[in-house]
């Protein structure tokens, strides 16, 4: 449900005004600046997207409260919110009447690239894409959804024109190499099932001297189409 407000619908914000252009230049600036700090029990680094994500979480919202600008017109950064995404980004970092309650207008989907091998469970490699619901003997070969995926079904922001993906690059592959892969991946999709996957889902690059930036654009079942902007950071390993 949406909540109206002095500056129009929170959820989505009219398009004549600019949060999401703020909001979008505010990653570009900020996130080649992100490290991971949160370690395991052994004293290394976290690898895992949830604790990598946390962390992502509580960095996005401390650069944009050092920033001190008018609460109506910034963003906080709240993890796993509704447990539907790992981000909402809301708009209003105030605690008032009117942003009570208020929903993301912008949403965070992070996934690791590569996809984890993880000991007793079968991964789908193109998880930041898809995850194939193929069965055997009646069960999925692999559990969830894949990240645009879940944008094009409308199962993460339905009712949003634009959210975001962040990629966390864990070896030492390139970014055009996962450029070329994860475009590759939507073509064979497209080729083999071009009723729900098109050409026209790969990515492309977005100019900025400052990230690693793509934007796609997808359409959606009885929906208008979203708009995924792309942020991939390249992740410390000491």
């Amino acid at each position: 449900m949406t909540m109206n407000n002095k500056h129009g619908i929170i959820g989505n914000p009219p398009l004549p005004y600019p949060i999401y252009e703020r909001l979008f230049n505010f990653m570009d600036n900020v996130l080649p600046n992100f490290r991971v700090h949160r370690k395991d029990k052994y004293g290394n680094l976290v690898t895992s997207e949830d604790a990598i994500t946390e962390d992502l979480s509580d960095f996005l919202d401390s650069e944009q409260e050092s920033l001190k600008q008018d609460p109506n017109y910034s963003f906080k950064f709240t993890n796993q919110s509704q447990k539907k995404t790992d981000i909402g980004v809301k708009w209003g970092r105030g605690y008032t009447a009117y942003t009570y309650n208020r929903e993301p207008f912008c949403w965070v989907e992070a996934k690791r690239l590569p996809t984890p091998d993880v000991e007793g469970k079968s991964r789908d490699e193109r998880e930041y894409v898809i995850v194939s619901q193929e069965k055997i003997n009646g069960k999925k070969k692999f559990k969830g959804n894949g990240g645009i995926q879940r944008f094009k079904q409308g199962k993460h922001a339905p009712h949003l024109d634009y959210s975001i993906m962040i990629g966390y690059i864990q070896n030492d592959n390139s970014i055009d190499y996962w450029f070329s892969k994860i475009n590759t991946w939507i073509t064979e999709l497209a080729n083999a099932n071009n009723e729900f996957w098109s050409n026209e889902d790969c990515l492309n690059k977005y100019f900025s001297n400052k990230c690693d930036r793509f934007l796609s654009i997808h359409k959606r079942k009885d929906k208008v189409p979203i708009t995924l902007h792309h942020y991939w950071i390249k992740l410390n390993k000491k």
